[in-house]
């Protein structure tokens, strides 16, 4: 089963995609914002990021590049 990661600050869109992809059959984590995906990184494995791209204090795009440079 793959796991997929929602990084989403708003709640409603964060929980309507996590409920959405846990009904087909996914593995679903989710972080509401880029600091704390890392975190999720760090202590977990995912097979997709579904990641926002405005958000506070880190935002997808600054998630993607520390991602690149680990």
């Amino acid at each position: 089963m793959a796991k997929i990661l929602v990084v989403e600050d708003d709640r409603s869109t964060r929980e309507l995609l996590t409920e959405t992809l846990k009904s087909a059959g996914f593995s679903v984590g989710s972080a509401e914002d880029g600091v704390a995906a890392l975190e999720r990184l760090r202590t977990g494995s995912y097979d997709l990021m579904l990641l926002d791209v405005w958000m506070p204090r880190m935002n997808g795009l600054d998630v993607l590049a520390a991602r690149a440079a680990d």
